[in-house]
């Protein structure tokens, strides 16, 4: 048994992918990690605005106990309520851990220092995407054109856990999670490349939509609104 933070590629391996934290076992590492910052601490003191929390952390356990330190001076609601601005709120990690686990950011640099040059480009370029894309729209939006082709670099970015697909409909669908979406925003803007990308991304899904106009008038609507 060995952890790793992609597959090995030797023979004989099988793969468990370790994903988020289920809502409930979140919620539970919020309320102990809660309570240990602030004694009496308990989710159930809003609950919706934690369970808020643990689904925009995208169940990550680090991400979410960098929550939990805020809980020293502020409420599970203004945590929330502040986690548009995540990279400068989670900042609060113990000091006898790794430097790259102190903070979010720190995490999610560790893991983009790691990427090669195609992996960087259609990483943040993926950003552009409001709840994920099939594979044909990815290649249309972030295709590098000098670079490898998009489907080997996404499966790069699946086995790194920065990516995550999943089926739907007889294909597969590739999303960000919200974390990781918003760090490749910032380096999309950083890039010079947001208004290129957006450009493309119009133009997919302009033509995506003319093509599809007659289905969205007959028995395939659904099938066809699930392309978006």
């Amino acid at each position: 048994l060995a952890t790793s933070r992609e597959p090995l590629g030797v023979p004989g391996e099988v793969v468990r992918p370790l994903g988020p934290l289920p809502v409930g076992v979140a919620l539970r590492l919020l309320g102990e990690r809660g309570a240990a910052a602030r004694p009496g601490f308990s989710v159930g003191e809003d609950r919706e605005a934690a369970e808020e929390v643990c689904r925009r952390l995208d169940g990550l356990p680090l991400a979410i106990e960098l929550a939990a330190a805020r809980l020293r001076m502020l409420s599970v609601r203004q945590v929330a309520e502040r986690l548009d601005d995540r990279f400068r709120l989670l900042t609060a990690g113990a000091r006898t851990v790794l430097p790259r686990q102190q903070t979010l950011r720190a995490v999610v640099d560790w893991s983009w220092d790691l990427l090669d040059g195609p992996e960087r480009v259609v990483l943040r370029r993926l950003a552009v995407f409001a709840g994920g894309c099939d594979l044909g729209a990815a290649e249309e939006v972030c295709a590098d054109g000098a670079g490898p082709d998009v489907l080997e670099v996404l499966g790069a970015l699946v086995d790194k856990s920065l990516v995550v697909a999943g089926p739907v409909d007889g294909g597969m669908r590739y999303r960000l999670l919200e974390t990781v979406a918003e760090y490749a925003r910032e380096r999309l803007v950083e890039a010079g490349e947001r208004g290129e990308v957006e450009r493309r991304h119009l133009a997919y899904y302009r033509e995506l939509a003319r093509r599809t106009d007659p289905e969205l008038r007959g028995p395939g609507q659904v099938a066809a609104i699930a392309r978006f």
